[in-house]
């Protein structure tokens, strides 16, 4: 495991604003295959006098944190987006793919109108509401209303009475059914507890959606939120990685390493087709039992009960899509989710997602991408590692 001429233990501070266990699962898998003494506090004060080889840190407005990390003359690995005006090798989510994973799922549900909720407006939030609004026009979706809650208070005290009824005021103008995704799982919550005092019924006429999947927030909501499972114990794992090998002289990577989300893990919050027609539902539920399988239009229009024609004027006007472009998208959602999260083979993958070769599966994914399948699992799954 030890490297000829390297020390037979490193000592790594994890210096983190806040504490996030998945994180410091990741880093601690890797540290106890390399032999790591890990120096830790839960109260994320700066050591004075620590002497050591390389830090882990998240930060955001800590002060203290940013002086130290600046004097520091060993490697440092920051774990988050959060202050790009200093310049530090980084490991982090994909924050731009979790937005646009957020359009994703709302479009296989059929939402048209959509909207982002965030109660500030940081690096992370951008870059999320970015991908999100990016996702929304590549499927055709309505523009998402964008509500900040720090844009909208402006310079009067922050009131939790008075966001709660700022929200409650924008749920009602909005026009239903509409899907709305939050920062994080605390956001999605807020939402939800005004939708539940208003009457505002969930999924129904309001789908929510949050990001981490932290399950003491998820599960404990009248409605239990769906949320995208942000991979953090890989950031965690990958960071340590890195900062072992900037340990050993490797140069830093030119751009933040950037982790996909592992993807949504469904709930009742938006469990719930907003398309009310029968046929389109039908035609949506039998793309998806149905991927591995080779299959024409006219046979989903023969399980829907309506024609050719009759289906794709349906999925126009209700999706703004054709059923064929619903197809592929569905297809290539399944491609890419097996390129990031299994060591399965290009053509096994095209077999498992009903392309009948895998250069045409190529073709098609580079045409959409702009990357080859390969490329694509190359520069995200490894994550430039």
């Amino acid at each position: 495991m030890h490297k000829p001429g390297r020390p037979t233990q490193r000592n790594i501070l994890i210096l983190m604003e806040w504490h996030d266990h998945r994180i410091r699962q990741g880093i601690g898998e890797y540290a106890r295959g390399h032999d790591w003494h890990l120096t830790v506090d839960e109260r994320a004060l700066v050591p004075r006098g620590w002497a050591g080889d390389g830090v882990l840190t998240v930060f955001h407005r800590r002060k203290d944190i940013a002086r130290f990390i600046r004097q520091l003359k060993i490697p440092v690995v920051d774990m988050g987006l959060y202050r790009p005006d200093i310049p530090l090798p980084r490991v982090a989510g994909d924050h731009a793919s979790i937005g646009r994973l957020a359009a994703e799922h709302f479009a296989e549900r059929g939402f048209r109108h959509t909207a982002w909720f965030s109660t500030e407006l940081t690096p992370i939030q951008t870059l999320r509401f970015n991908g999100f609004a990016q996702g929304c026009r590549d499927l055709r979706l309505e523009t998402p209303l964008n509500w900040i809650w720090s844009e909208a208070c402006g310079n009067a005290p922050d009131s939790w009475p008075r966001m709660r009824r700022w929200i409650e005021r924008l749920l009602r103008k909005a026009p239903k059914p509409i899907a709305v995704f939050a920062h994080n799982d605390y956001d999605a919550s807020n939402v939800e507890d005004v939708c539940r005092v208003a009457g505002i019924a969930v999924p129904e006429e309001v789908a929510i959606l949050g990001v981490d999947d932290n399950e003491l927030i998820c599960l404990n909501q009248p409605v239990p939120l769906s949320s995208i499972a942000h991979d953090l114990a890989r950031v965690g794992h990958d960071a340590a990685a890195l900062i072992d090998r900037l340990i050993d002289g490797a140069p830093p990577p030119v751009a933040p390493v950037l982790i996909p989300p592992a993807g949504v893990v469904l709930r009742q919050s938006t469990d719930l087709s907003a398309v009310s027609i029968p046929a389109v539902r039908t035609a949506m539920r039998f793309i998806k039992e149905n991927l591995a399988n080779s299959f024409g239009i006219e046979e989903v229009a023969a399980v829907a009960g309506v024609s050719r024609s009759t289906l794709d004027r349906l999925f126009i006007q209700h999706l703004n899509r054709s059923v064929h472009e619903e197809v592929q998208r569905v297809r290539l959602s399944s491609v890419k989710r097996h390129l990031l999260h299994t060591g399965l083979s290009v053509s096994e993958i095209a077999r498992r997602t009903g392309f009948c070769h895998a250069q045409y599966l190529n073709n098609l994914f580079r045409r959409h991408e702009s990357l080859t399948p390969r490329t694509y699992r190359k520069r995200y799954a490894a994550g430039y590692l």
